[in-house]
């Protein structure tokens, strides 16, 4: 199958995607703020779906502070959260929690109908500018934003050593183009690199594909009609597939990324040698790279850097405890509660007094050789300016992704070439 044949499928599974969204949502009747949260309707729990780790104390200290417990239906990743809530969705809300956290590339197909979801009351100078737009819908605001994913590259500095390339976060930065970087530059230093070693450059390049989709100001659908544009020509996404997909064959890649059966064994074997990482990943490469030594962020990233993820708390208007479903996800969301998801899991806060406290700024990361890892990502997120917000999102981004990343997937795994 050639490029063009395969893009045309792609065109074709769009249709397909946007036929889907149109039954996506029941018919749940929004309202502003819940209901009163009053002691007469306080439930002995609530209930909150996400797929991360809380920050230990946080859950106790709702309980202690408002006499309710509270239970986390846990997903083993983002995908099986947003199958749950998208059947419930369809359902009139069955088998939904009073809390549901949402990731950034699949808010608008969630959001899909606004009037299953709670109006969330404003709470002024909380977040970012930007990260209170990405939460609302027709101006009303149905999400309380989490984090943001400011982009940056985890690289193993003993393995650049060891192939005479780099030393440190200077260094690489340098190897891969310094401020000047772009991803043509990273991926000719992952040549160089795979030529001086018996490594891989990367994990994965679909991953890698998947944050310069996120630079893109609207990658795939028209910001002013939400409409998916025709795939056959969309030559950015065109030229940027082949420069990953030629980068590829050359064999800069293991071809294993985030989630994957053998991600973590790919550390432990020193397989790889870099990872593009959004703050939020840090933790978990922390916890799947353990014991291996060498590890940093570099202050460099190719096309001035952005944003990839992020997540909102937000409460289905089907709920029977929305009141205090707001007040939980007013609580998690929180300036201190954001310090505790820095520490918990290496999220990088989209709440402004969050951004600003040292304890963010100056903590250090003694996975990361001590590295400051906030102020790492808050220069990294400085200095992508704009392009931190993202760019458009709509109802089809998320499926129309998936469908293009695993184009880049065939090619790593040898199925396919870069023109097929």
């Amino acid at each position: 199958m050639t490029i063009s044949t395969r893009i045309g499928a792609v065109a074709a599974s769009v249709a397909l995607i946007s036929l889907a969204l149109t039954s996506c949502s029941g018919s749940g009747g929004g309202q502003q703020g819940g209901d009163d949260a009053t002691d007469d309707n306080k439930p002995e729990k609530l209930t909150v779906a996400a797929w991360m780790d809380f920050p230990p104390d946080l859950l106790a200290a709702f309980e202690d502070e408002y006499g309710i417990e509270v239970v986390v239906n846990s997903f083993p990743d983002g995908a099986s959260a947003q199958t749950v809530l998208r059947n419930g969705l369809s359902s009139d809300g069955a088998g939904l929690s009073d809390v549901h956290l949402i990731e950034l590339d699949w808010w608008a197909e969630m959001m899909a109908v606004p009037e299953d979801w709670v109006e969330l009351p404003e709470i002024p100078d909380r977040w970012v500018d930007w990260k209170v737009t990405q939460g609302s819908v027709d101006g009303m605001i149905t999400g309380y934003g989490t984090d943001i994913g400011p982009l940056g590259i985890a690289f193993n500095q003993d393995m650049v050593e060891a192939a005479g390339l780099a030393t440190d976060p200077d260094t690489f930065g340098d190897f891969i183009g310094g401020d000047a970087a772009t991803w043509e530059t990273f991926l000719d230093a992952g040549r160089d690199y795979v030529a001086a070693s018996d490594n891989y450059f990367i994990d994965s390049l679909s991953s890698a594909f998947q944050a310069a989709i996120n630079l893109l100001p609207s990658a795939f659908e028209d910001p002013e009609s939400g409409l998916p544009y025709d795939m056959a020509g969309n030559t950015q996404i065109r030229d940027l597939f082949m420069t990953f997909a030629e980068a590829a064959a050359d064999g800069v890649s293991a071809g294993i990324p985030i989630g994957h059966a053998d991600w973590g064994a790919g550390f432990q074997n020193t397989q790889w040698a870099t990872v593009v990482t959004p703050a939020w990943m840090a933790g978990i490469i922390a916890d799947n790279a353990d014991g291996v030594e060498g590890w940093r962020v570099a202050s460099t990233f190719p096309d001035g850097g952005g944003n990839w993820g992020g997540s909102f708390f937000a409460v289905p208007s089907t709920g029977k405890n929305t009141g205090w479903a707001v007040k939980l996800a007013d609580f998690l969301t929180s300036p201190d509660a954001a310090i505790d998801w820095f520490h918990t899991t290496g999220q990088f806060p989209s709440q402004l007094d969050a951004i600003a406290n040292p304890d963010i700024a100056e903590t250090e990361n003694e996975f990361f050789g001590g590295q400051q890892l906030g102020k790492v990502y808050g220069d990294l997120a400085a200095a992508a300016g704009d392009a931190a917000a993202g760019g458009y999102r709509g109802e089809n981004f998320a499926g129309i992704q998936t469908l293009v990343t695993d184009g880049i997937r065939l090619v790593e795994a040898g199925s396919a070439t870069p023109q097929e």
